[in-house]
């Protein structure tokens, strides 16, 4: 019995220096590993303050009169100057009405309509296109393939055949074929065999390779009754497949699949095109297309208005009464501008949209900051009144960003004239929301991770190692950079979380800037 517990004790203590060889093995393997890291400062941003609604509408008044006038039309005469007092039906100027093309106007503004929904369908794909990732890890699988490697013949019987050079004993490896993975025989080799006698007297078998054997041994049928085969299995590994992800999202977003010659199997490639902050550049140049055109199309509409609006005798009159703000020369005036505004009040508004998802956002009473796209001048306006019904699809882009996929709300605000910009000027609408905040600090996506516990970044701590750290993510910026509400400051310093970056209480090597911009995304 105490023989049995000695053999147990010793059984336990191999096993525990086993065990203790291999922890500290892996802890030595471990502590040679560094993840490199980089300070947060040089990649987050701490000084953005929300989200400015950007709108735009043209400046008018609750009773005004706007008018363009052709550069082809023909004035004859200005009947009044800046400050005078006109009633309505009073003659403000006089063109040649024979100069007034108006079959030419409708042609010209079915023209620019049209060219207006071509830019809206290019904006509408653009906000419907995928961004292409900005940052692509990949993931490379291998896979085992067994095959039979070697065959081996085995005699199972002694023989001699002295008169052809070969003898073999029971058991003896006479002959075997090697294989490569896909089948194809790399040859045989045969084998002849000595009794050998060590330095001690012990006899031992030895195999030698035969480099040349006559006879039977060499043409003899290795599969007949004589021999047994045994089959030793070969291990091919190779590469299976290389999977990318999508750095920000961990999804993935292409794979090759390889078969055992390494020819491509199939392949999923990788989206190409714009990023998610080239695609908002885009989309940016073509908001600002639509306005040069919808603020075209609206002023050639004003124009036709006007010619309408003549009569026969080419009399352009007020239609209502007020005060003339605004007279251009008749020699020398800007199409691109009223020609002369009429207005009976000294307070003007403008129009605007705002999407839904800030409708608890923005309020009656808030102001709001408006530019003059022509003169450059500034000055908050207050609004005074929201719809509360969306705007229909049939009303036009004029003020909204131009996004079909969300309802948008039209609101109206005022301001003083003496601020000095004109009725029929257009111009920039800028909201800042009144839930934007203090200002917070935004990581690109590609630092956080997520697992069941939620989202997480891979952190330098005090001893300089790192550690996973769990963050509370708020909304993304631009498609690429997303909010952290708590978890982690500017100041710390932060490992791509791939590779050695993923691996807790590894030691942290400080660099200013990760390779190619991250960290080492393969």
């Amino acid at each position: 019995m105490k023989k049995i517990i000695k053999i147990v004790l010793i059984v336990v203590v191999v096993i525990g220096i086993v065990v203790g060889g291999l922890f500290f093995g892996y802890r030595y393997n471990q502590g040679k590993k560094t993840a490199e890291v980089a300070p947060l400062s040089n990649y987050a941003m701490d000084d953005y303050w929300g989200d400015s609604i950007e709108s735009y509408g043209e400046v008018t008044a609750e009773k005004s009169q706007v008018a363009y006038i052709d550069s082809e039309s023909e004035i004859k005469s200005v009947n009044v100057k800046v400050g005078d007092h006109v009633e309505e039906g009073d003659v403000i100027i006089t063109v040649a009405k024979e100069t007034q093309d108006i079959n030419n106007k409708i042609l010209e503004i079915a023209k620019a309509n049209q060219g207006l929904k071509v830019e809206q369908i290019k904006l509408q794909r653009l906000m419907n296109t995928k961004p292409a990732p900005t940052y692509v890890y990949s993931q490379d699988v291998d896979k085992d393939y067994h095959f039979v490697e070697k065959v081996q013949y085995k005699a199972s019987t002694d023989y001699s055949d002295d008169g052809h050079g070969g003898s073999y004993k029971e058991g003896d490896v006479v002959a075997e074929e090697g294989f490569t993975y896909d089948g194809v025989s790399t040859g045989f080799t045969y084998y002849f065999y000595n009794d050998e006698t060590d330095g001690e007297g012990n006899t031992t078998r030895k195999s030698y390779t035969a480099d040349s054997l006559q006879g039977d041994l060499k043409s003899v049928e290795l599969n007949d009754t004589n021999f047994t085969i045994n089959k030793k299995e070969g291990i091919y590994t190779y590469l299976r497949s290389t999977t990318y992800y999508d750095a920000e999202t961990n999804k993935m977003v292409g794979e090759i699949n390889y078969t055992m010659d390494g020819e491509v199997e199939s392949e999923h490639k990788v989206p190409e095109g714009m990023n998610a902050q080239e695609l908002q550049e885009a989309i940016a140049d073509a908001q600002s297309t639509i306005k040069q055109q919808d603020l075209e199309l609206r002023k050639l509409q004003s124009e036709l208005q006007v010619m309408k609006n003549t009569d026969d005798n080419g009399e352009i009159k007020a239609k209502v009464s007020g005060t003339v703000s605004k007279i251009q020369d008749m020699d020398n005036y800007n199409k691109n501008i009223p020609f002369f505004v009429v207005t009976a009040t000294d307070e003007y508004y403008i129009t605007g949209s705002i999407g839904e998802f800030y409708l608890n956002s923005v309020h009656i009473g808030d102001e709001v900051t408006i530019d003059d796209w022509e003169t450059g001048n500034s000055t908050q306006a207050v609004i005074t009144a929201i719809n509360d019904t969306p705007k229909k699809e049939e009303e036009g882009y004029w003020g909204g960003d131009g996004n079909s996929n969300v309802s948008n709300y039209e609101f109206k605000a005022t301001f003083d004239k003496s601020c000095g910009i004109e009725i029929g000027s257009t111009v920039n609408i800028s909201i800042t929301p009144q839930d934007a905040g203090e200002s917070s600090l935004y990581i690109p996506s590609y630092f956080i991770k997520k697992d069941s516990a939620g989202s997480y970044v891979m952190r330098m701590n005090k001893k300089k190692k790192l550690e996973k750290v769990y963050i509370k993510v708020g909304k993304k910026l631009w498609g690429e950079m997303t909010e952290v509400k708590s978890g982690i400051t500017n100041d710390d310093y932060l490992a791509f979380p791939y590779g050695n970056g993923e691996r807790e209480g590894i030691k942290c090597e400080i660099i200013d800037f990760f390779e190619d911009g991250y960290g080492g995304i393969g």
